[in-house]
C-alpha cells in the first residue's frame, strides 16, 4: 500500500454553476462519499493532487484527505473512485473520492507488468498480455502496486491465468480463475495467412 495526504478545502458553491467557478479559479470540484455519510463537496488544488498520486500506486494510493475548516473529523481515508477529464485540453475537471475504512475489505483494479523475455519469445513466438489489470479484493492496506509476472519459463502456447498470479494473503481476485493474463502465441507465417485466404475464397466460390 502507498499511502499520501492531500489537503482539500470544503466546496461552498455546489452544482454545475459554482463547479465552473471552482475551475475558472484553476482548480478541481470534487466530492466525497461512501461509509454512510453524506457527501462532502470539496476543492482540490491541481498541483497538489499530482503530488499526491505522483508514485508508484497511482490512482490506487490510499490518501489520507486533510479537509480545512471541517466541523468533524479533519482528516479521512479514501480512494479516488472517478476522475473526469476534458477530451480536448486533457486535465481534471472533477473527482470522486470513495471514503474508505481500513478495516474493510474494498475492490482495486491493480495494474499487469511482466519481467524477464520468455521461452516462447526465443523461439519466434510473440508474448500478448490479455489483461492490463487485474480485479482484486482486499485491505486497503494490502493493496499492491502492481501484479509482477516472470514470464522466462513460458514456453510457445504457455499462458498465466489469474488463478496462476502470485498474491499476497488475504487479496482474493475477483473475475474467473481461469481466465488468462498472458499468453505465449506462435506467430503465423505469410504462407499461413495466405492459405487461410485461398480456403475462405474457395468456400465462397463453392
Amino acid at each position: 500500500m502507498v499511502q499520501s495526504s492531500l489537503r482539500v478545502r470544503p466546496r461552498i458553491r455546489i452544482g454545475k454553476s459554482g463547479a465552473r467557478e471552482v475551475r475558472k479559479e484553476g482548480n478541481i470540484p470534487a466530492i466525497l462519499y461512501g461509509r454512510g455519510e453524506d457527501p462532502i463537496p470539496l476543492v482540490v488544488r491541481p498541483d497538489e493532487l499530482k503530488q499526491a498520486l505522483s508514485n508508484s500506486a497511482g490512482i490506487n494510493t490510499v490518501l489520507e484527505l486533510e479537509i480545512d475548516g471541517s466541523e468533524s473529523s479533519t482528516k479521512r481515508f479514501s480512494m479516488v473512485k472517478e476522475i473526469q477529464k476534458d477530451p480536448v485540453k486533457n486535465r481534471v475537471i472533477h473527482l470522486d473520492f470513495l471514503a474508505i475504512d481500513m478495516e474493510k475489505s474494498l475492490r482495486v483494479k491493480v495494474p499487469v507488468s511482466t519481467r524477464g523475455r520468455s521461452e516462447g519469445e526465443r523461439r519466434g513466438g510473440t508474448l500478448e498480455k490479455l489483461m492490463r489489470t487485474v480485479d482484486l479484493e482486499c485491505l486497503p492496506g494490502d493493496i499492491p502496486d502492481l501484479i509482477e509476472i516472470d514470464v522466462s519459463s513460458l514456453d510457445m502456447g504457455d499462458f498465466v491465468d489469474i488463478a496462476g498470479l502470485e498474491l499476497g494473503e488475504g487479496i482474493k481476485p475477483i473475475r474467473d480463475g481461469s481466465k488468462k493474463v498472458v499468453q505465449v502465441i506462435a506467430q503465423r507465417s505469410m504462407e499461413d495467412v495466405q492459405d487461410e485466404e485461398e480456403e475462405e475464397e474457395a468456400e465462397t466460390q463453392e
